[in-house]
């Protein structure tokens, strides 16, 4: 029905057409691929949680099965683990070692309520460009309703604990652009980030240390809303989606204005906010489809995970989704 290698105008299509699409995603399961796309020159890491029943179990079995680092993660649990990626790029070599890893995390460990699906960008892409930085924050704050929901993965909801380790950013920033407008270079960019906690939906702070210090440990954005979740072809369509928008967001065509335009017009309390980001947005995800995505196949693997089983909860607790992947 849709030709993959195609890039047809998702956000352009009759209400006929986007009703034939979702019953077509009911049906579409996202498969695991060695190369996804992403520029040469982009580098990444992510960060796998997990709790184990007794991390005894993990010490005694642990072998040299990739690349990957391991370290106690207590924000999970007494015994939470976390491990880490070296940085990685797109290539079938990478996608081996994440497919591996999360099979032999799976072998002994879960996912829990707590545990979160960090990803690390480096920041080299940027060329210290202050347009080119400022169309990541506005393109994050324009369609951060759509991110959290894709970011909820195999979940309908967002995990309750990143209401303090990986809140939404769009009101604070809002209250910022309110008072002082755009800012109007990089360095009042960066000072207004010194500002932000570390620990938000997206975190800029690496990159203002690096900048101001040269420091060139982790010179990153560090993308935290994502839940947790031990399935490799999660991890590759997460990666994909934010890799493709800091791709989008190296592009001296984007209309600020229109992005301007959605971050001001929301109006969303931070007590529900996770809540009305939990509800489908057709329109809207079909837009930053076309936004960020050159071909069919990416974008449908987007919005299968954005839409999922076509439901919302108002759950506290993580709830479920119908899979989706193969």
């Amino acid at each position: 029905m849709y030709k993959l290698d195609k890039n047809e105008r998702f956000s352009e299509m009759s209400i006929n057409d986007k009703n034939e699409l979702l019953s077509f995603l009911k049906h579409y399961h996202i498969e695991y691929r060695h190369k996804i796309g992403l520029n040469p020159d982009m580098t990444f890491g992510i960060e796998i949680e997990c709790s184990t029943s007794d991390k005894r179990i993990f010490h005694y079995k642990h072998r040299k099965y990739t690349n990957f680092l391991s370290d106690d993660e207590f924000t999970v649990g007494d015994n939470g683990l976390e491990f880490i990626s070296p940085i990685l790029h797109d290539d079938s070599k990478c996608w081996d070692e994440v497919r591996q890893t999360c099979e032999y995390v799976k072998s002994f460990a879960k996912n829990n309520e707590y545990c979160g699906g960090h990803i690390h960008f480096g920041t080299h892409v940027f060329k210290d460009n202050y347009k080119y930085f400022m169309n990541l924050v506005l393109l994050w704050m324009a369609y951060e309703d759509i991110i959290y929901r894709f970011g909820n993965g195999e979940y309908l909801n967002t995990r309750v604990v990143s209401r303090e380790y990986a809140p939404p950013v769009i009101n604070t920033f809002k209250l910022y652009f309110a008072d002082f407008g755009l800012p109007n270079n990089l360095e009042e960019l960066l000072a207004f980030i010194k500002k932000q906690e570390q620990e938000s939906g997206i975190n800029f702070y690496n990159y203002f240390l690096y900048y101001k210090k040269k420091r060139d440990y982790k010179n990153t954005i560090e993308v935290r809303c994502p839940n947790g979740t031990l399935e490799e072809v999660i991890w590759q369509n997460n990666i994909n989606f934010f890799g493709k928008l800091v791709q989008a967001a190296l592009n001296d065509e984007i209309d600020l204005e229109k992005l301007y335009y959605y971050i001001m017009s929301n109006s969303y309390s931070d007590d529900c906010i996770l809540d009305e980001y939990g509800k489908i947005k057709l329109d809207k995800s079909l837009e930053l489809a076309d936004l960020i995505y050159d071909n069919n196949y990416d974008k449908l693997a987007f919005l299968k995970q954005y839409v999922k089983n076509g439901k919302s909860t108002s759950s506290k607790t993580l709830v479920k989704t119908t899979r989706f992947w193969k």
